[in-house]
Formats: C-alpha cells, structure tokens, sequence
C-alpha cells in the first residue's frame, strides 16, 4: 500500500485523525506493517501486550475463550488496552480475511499518542465502550473534553481546564487499571506490585509475608455446563468473598487469571495465613452456588494453598509465588476443597 493512501486510511481511525500531518506521516514512516492471510492469530489471550494494532484492509474477529465476541475491518483497532496497562492481552484476534495492519508499539504511543489530548480522549472513548463497568461519568468527561478540544489553539482559559480536567480522567484511568473488569478485586498487574512492595518491606523489617492461592474447583465445568454469563457471575460473588475475608487496610485481594484469586497477607504467619484460608473455604460453602457438574457435590468448592516466608535480603518473591502454587496444587491433588499449607525449605 503507497504511503499516501496509509495516511488517508490512518486519518479514518478515531483517534489517529487528531494527529497533524507532520506527526501522522512520521507514525506512519515508523510503524511496522503486518500482514495476515485468512485464519492467522494477530495475539492470543494471555499473551504480553506491548503493542496496538490498526486495521488498513481485511476484517478480523475477537474471540475469548471459545466465544466470538466482536469484529471490524479498516479503522477498527486492537490491543490498546495491554498495551496501556502493560498487561496480557484479554482476547485472542484473528484473520476472518487476508488483512493489512499496522503496529503502533509501546514508544510510539508514548510519543505520538499521548502527547495529544484529542486523540487520547477518542481513545478513551472507545476504551470506556469496551469496558464490562460502567463508566457514563467517565464517558461524560470525555464528551465535554471532547468538545473542548476544537478550540484549544484560540481558547488558553479552556486549554487549562483541559488539561486539569486530562489529569483527573488519567488518574481515574490509572486507578480502573488496576482493577480486574469483571470481578471489580485488584488485578494482576496490582497484585505483582503490592506483592513486590511487600516482599522489600517484610525483608527490611524480618517480618512474615503470607500468600493464599484459591483456585475454583472445577470452574471449567460449571463454565461448560452453566454457561460463560452464569460463570462470570459465579467469579464475582467469589471474588467478593475473597475479598471480604480480611478486613485489614494492608491485605490485598486480587484475581490472578481465570478462576484463580489471592490474598497478599503482609505480617502474617502461617498459622493466622490458614485459619484465614479455612475461613475462606468455609465461606464459599455457606454461599451455596449450585455446582451440579462437580463430582465434589452439589455446590461450589475451592481448592487453597497457604505459604509463608520471612525474606532474605537480595531474595525474589517468585520463590513464595512457587511455593503457594505448589501449595493450591497439592490441595487439589488431595481431593479438592481443602486447604494446604506448605512451608519453605530449611
């Protein structure tokens, strides 16, 4: 494709046709083409997104889990949201057709992109529409924006309003980025944060750090059998209780993927770590979820595991991360709806 008829496609998109001239033309000089014969992946959901994608010719279809959920052709684009967040993708994209694209990576959204305000409101724009929460103040805010923007060369007292109003929707993006979607718990960009945070702090001060893994005993199942909108539902009120286990402002509850959640216990030991756990295990069989495809009986069970450490200096989480693991796995592989602890080597 010459490069004049890129731009004129490029210029279709909502929010690359806020860019002057001058900086579409250099996006254009520096972004990759990719191109996609009919049926090829452009990203798995769980892959790394680093980078966002614009249709120029072709149609590609999204797919999560086994579901077809959306398409678009030319002007349509994927992956901003990894790529904003820094997170897996949460989708799979696909060819439907041989198709064109063009791939903006993670530079030059930073340099092309956010320097300006109208195209990152389109964005916004599209991002608010996407999104499984309800954001209308959000979507408000981005309309007035919006409206601003036409006159920002002529107006300076609206181009400070702009700006102040820019800097209070970034914030509250930034916030909802740390927030899993669906279940409304952190997600798993918070978790490896507040985990690292943690594990630093509980090595200076030679506290304990406690993780419990739960992982949903034969989610898969109540998905196939239930379906994905009662599944969704079922991980909400899962992750609410999660959630409310713990009433300390220092713990966290999060959603590690799938039907897996975590609690992140700062100066807890293992003790205070499985009867917490226990609590747990005994609070999502008080929920009575109907679970009639579960050989375990008739409701929803979960599966825990429990470890604890006291870091060393210059040690890694990833060690307490694995062991936990290994914890909900043993639990699983003791028959489910039970909680393991395990504890690190001597």
């Amino acid at each position: 494709m010459q490069s004049e008829e890129k731009l004129a496609r490029l210029r279709d998109t909502d929010f690359l046709r806020y860019l002057d001239d001058s900086t579409l033309q250099d996006l254009v000089t520096e972004c990759r083409e990719v191109r996609l014969p009919k049926g090829q992946v452009l990203f798995q959901e769980g892959d790394a997104g680093r980078a966002m994608y614009v249709v120029l010719e072709g149609r590609l279809g999204v797919r999560k889990g086994e579901k077809e959920i959306a398409e678009g052709g030319p002007g349509t684009y994927y992956g901003e949201m990894a790529l904003i967040e820094s997170k897996v993708r949460s989708a799979t994209v696909y060819a439907r057709s041989d198709a064109l694209l063009v791939e903006i990576d993670e530079e030059l959204f930073k340099s092309c992109i956010t320097r300006n305000p109208a195209a990152l409101m389109a964005m916004m724009k599209t991002i608010s529409s996407r999104s499984r929460h309800d954001l209308q103040n959000l979507d408000e805010d981005f309309q007035r924006l919006k409206g601003y923007a036409s006159e920002i060369e002529d107006k300076n007292e609206e181009l400070t309003q702009i700006r102040r109003q820019l800097t209070e929707t970034n914030a509250q993006l930034a916030r909802l980025s740390t927030l899993d979607t669906l279940t409304g718990v952190a997600n798993r960009r918070r978790f490896d944060e507040v985990l690292g945070h943690e594990w630093r702090r509980a090595a200076r001060d030679g506290t304990p750090l406690s993780l419990v893994f739960c992982d949903i005993d034969f989610f898969k199942n109540y998905n196939d059998g239930y379906g994905h909108l009662e599944g969704d539902e079922c991980l909400v009120k899962v992750a609410r209780a999660v959630h409310g286990i713990s009433n300390r402002p220092g713990d966290l509850a999060a959603r590690y993927g799938g039907e897996e959640f975590v609690l992140v216990l700062p100066g807890t030991g293992d003790e205070g770590a499985a009867t917490l756990a226990e609590r747990l295990r005994a609070r999502i069989e008080e929920l009575d979820i109907p679970h009639a495809y579960s050989p375990l009986g008739p409701r929803l069970t979960i599966s825990l595991g429990v470890a604890t450490a006291v870091p060393r200096p210059g040690s890694e989480p990833a060690e307490l991360l694995a062991l936990a693991d290994r914890a909900v796995y043993a639990a699983k592989a003791e028959g489910r709806n039970r909680v393991k602890v395990l504890k690190p080597a001597a």
